[in-house]
């Protein structure tokens, strides 16, 4: 062991080498944070404000920000700890290091492909080096670093933060020694993958996301505090070693192998990292920022220089086709790309994520673009493919949502996003120029009844990255490089519920709305654009076609009018329509809201029209259409809450509908006894179906009205 004494005659040597050694090892600092279990969408929904400081490059003056939410890990290996711990700390994959899993962690090969710290060591002994980790395997790693501790996550970040204040010391380290490398493993994400789920839906997964954010956030104020952090160039690299399905990892599939990757110093440039990263790119990236050559042996790349370029002005640049479904398949991008019916009858139906949608039923129904040029993507052409897409249950078979390829092998030449890729609700990519290149990128469970923002980008110099936004504001992320797959071509039709040949043995049963395709990669900002949290962005509206018709204050209402109309709301990331209830008892139904997304009909009797500054007050009579009874309140009142119902021999009870700038937050109320009443949907869900009631407290929830006699 090294003693104090020996560290000041490191320093002392250090001084003397500095005149032979590379100027860049006297004055650059790094530290790398490795979290273990960290998926790559796992930064992109949880909040990180220290993290997203450095990805935005706006940590402190000077420091830029290279970020990737698609890198990858190792694929020679199964994705465990023990072969990417050691990838990331040498630079090299499973096949060199020989490191399979984590029972041969000490069997690895560190003389032929040695720590990155002790490469630093060897080329400056004065170089101030210190390895922190919680998993105690990890010290089976060779290394030649001055400081080495095994401790917890949360004290690993207090020694961290001492070391960089100067008022650590031990046997190893002086007091006042300046840190020139650092590396700190955390381990607590990994553990909350494994407490329940590896997904951005488990809170315990998310909050421990967000505490390790917290622990950085130390960090990078113990950096900046330094007092001579002025004259000092830290280099600060973040990622991990596998991502997770279920409360597990170690499954070879994208899910798995997503991570993020990020790289900020004064020297790199700012934006997203161009190709596909991998988790063994630290190793490399931080040699070459103290001023060394990586070896000619490591696997990994120097990152940061190569960024991809900025997004266009216009998220509508490049878009190729676009269908909004609004009564028919004609295409709203100015293109002229429409599609039509290819095979049985789809319909189009009242009540989608935005006005109207598509309802393919699995009756062989499929919609076809034919084989146009426009949709070649041949060798090297980026593209995106984009839907909202709902189910109400488990897809039969792995049906195809978008694509052009013959199904039958996904070896076979063109691409699909597909329902199922898994147990019945997963979403997927596939992609292939031949068997030899095939690439799966799966799985993103869903959930049921409610609309999910689905697209897949195709970067060809990079990743093939599917997003899945879901009713309740997650957006899912996985990756997967696709630099090597070829020429995409195909001879059959691109389909909509089909695969190219239009004859695919299972059928798609699904809900389609604002379906599009670009010629480009869309970035996570404008997904995040389109997405929304979950409340959507219509491509109509961005076009500045004609918006689809919900009603909001600044629609015009006409005294006399009777508007036909479907009432919907959104109830825990489903969406519920207002409906009649099939039973009549005297001349009374029931009003209910089914969440599998149906709506009945209904007309608003506009009797009287108030402006009150934004916000414009219509009232009148709810009246479903087909003779089916007006919306009333119930004469019993039950804990300040009265039952609401469709009286087919009244005209309904008078009520007001108060519509504000946002569609999605129209309320309804009525006066019931000299008491105003809310309308509201029940908490209980019975079946998929939620009672309708006036709460007389009087509390209101949120509606859309969608017009629907365009």
């Amino acid at each position: 062991m090294k003693t104090n004494i020996h560290q000041l005659s490191k320093l002392i040597t250090g001084a003397m080498l500095c005149t032979l050694s590379s100027t860049a090892l006297a004055s650059t600092h790094s530290i790398v944070i490795a979290i273990d279990g960290l998926r790559g969408d796992g930064i992109t929904n949880a909040a990180t404000p220290n993290i997203d400081t450095l990805i935005q490059g706006t940590w402190t003056q000077g420091y830029h920000g290279a970020y990737a939410f698609y890198a990858q890990t190792m694929t020679d290996a199964a994705p465990n700890s023990g072969p990417n711990h050691v990838g990331i700390m040498t630079g090299v994959t499973s096949t060199k290091s020989g490191v399979t899993g984590n029972s041969d962690v000490g069997s690895g090969r560190f003389a032929q492909y040695p720590h990155y710290q002790s490469l630093l060591e060897r080329q400056n002994s004065a170089t101030n080096t210190v390895f922190m980790a919680t998993w105690a395997t990890d010290f089976q790693i060779t290394n030649e670093a001055d400081l080495k501790i095994n401790t917890n996550d949360q004290a690993n970040v207090n020694n961290t933060v001492a070391i960089l204040n100067g008022t650590y010391s031990d046997a190893n380290w002086a007091k006042g020694t300046t840190p020139d490398s650092l590396f700190l493993f955390l381990d607590d994400v990994d553990h909350a993958g494994h407490s329940c789920c590896f997904t951005v839906d488990d809170e315990g997964y998310v909050s421990e996301i967000q505490d390790v954010d917290r622990q950085i956030g130390d960090i990078l104020t113990a950096i900046k505090t330094r007092p001579t952090f002025a004259s000092e160039d830290w280099q600060i690299v973040i990622t991990s070693d596998h991502g997770g399905r279920g409360s597990t990892h170690g499954i070879h599939a994208a899910d798995n192998y997503t991570i993020p990757f990020l790289v900020a110093s004064k020297h790199v440039a700012q934006g997203y990292l161009a190709g596909t990263p991998h988790n063994y790119d630290a190793a490399p990236t931080v040699l070459a920022h103290h001023g060394i050559t990586p070896p000619a042996h490591m696997d990994g790349a120097v990152q940061g220089k190569n960024v991809i370029a900025k997004k266009p002005q216009n998220i509508l640049e490049d878009l190729t086709t676009y269908l909004s479904f609004e009564g028919n398949y004609q295409d709203r991008s100015g293109n002229a790309l429409h599609a039509q019916v290819g095979g049985g009858s789809p319909e189009i139906q009242f009540g989608g994520k935005f006005g109207r949608y598509v309802a393919i039923s699995g009756q062989k129904e499929f919609l076809t673009f034919g084989n146009p040029s426009s949709l070649d993507f041949n060798t090297s052409s980026d593209f995106t493919l984009m839907t909202w897409y709902r189910v109400s249950g488990d897809q039969t078979g792995d049906p195809v949502i978008l694509g052009n390829k013959n199904w039958q092998s996904g070896g076979n030449q063109g691409v699909l996003l597909l329902a199922n890729e898994g147990n019945g609700d997963d979403f997927g990519i596939n992609i292939a120029s031949d068997h030899s290149d095939r690439k799966d990128i799966d799985p993103i469970d869903y959930t049921f009844n409610g609309w999910w923002l689905l697209v897949a980008t195709f970067d060809r110099d990079g990743a093939a990255t599917l997003y899945a936004g879901s009713p309740n504001g997650k957006l899912f992320v996985v990756s997967e490089g696709i630099q090597n797959v070829g020429d995409i071509t195909s001879s059959l039709n691109w389909n909509i519920g089909q695969d190219g040949t239009g004859s695919y043995t299972y059928n798609l049963k699904a809900d389609l709305d604002d379906l599009a395709i670009w010629r480009r990669a869309l970035t996570l900002d404008e997904v995040r654009q389109i997405y929304n949290q979950g409340a959507g962005v219509e491509l109509n509206t961005l076009l500045g076609n004609t918006p689809t018709n919900h009603l909001s204050s600044a629609s015009d209402f006409v005294v006399g009018s009777r508007m036909s109309v479907q009432v919907t709301t959104v109830v825990k990331g489903d969406t519920c329509g207002l409906e009649w209830d099939a039973t009549l008892t005297g001349s009374e139904r029931n009003a209910k809201f089914d969440c599998e997304g149906r709506a009945d009909p209904m007309e608003l009797v506009v009797d009287k029209v108030t402006v009150n500054g934004s916000e414009k007050s219509v009232s009148g009579y709810l009246v479903a259409a087909n003779g089916k009874g007006a919306l009333e309140w119930d004469a019993n009142k039950l804990s300040n809450e009265r039952n609401a119902k469709f009286d087919q021999n009244t005209q309904g009870d008078y009520l007001t509908v108060r519509f504000v700038a946002d569609a999605n937050a129209t309320t309804i109320s009525t006066q019931a006894y000299g008491q105003e009443c809310g309308f509201e949907w029940d908490n209980t869900l019975l079946g998929h179906e939620r009672n309708a009631k006036w709460d007389c407290n009087p509390n209101r929830d949120t509606f859309r009205f969608t017009l629907l006699d365009k």
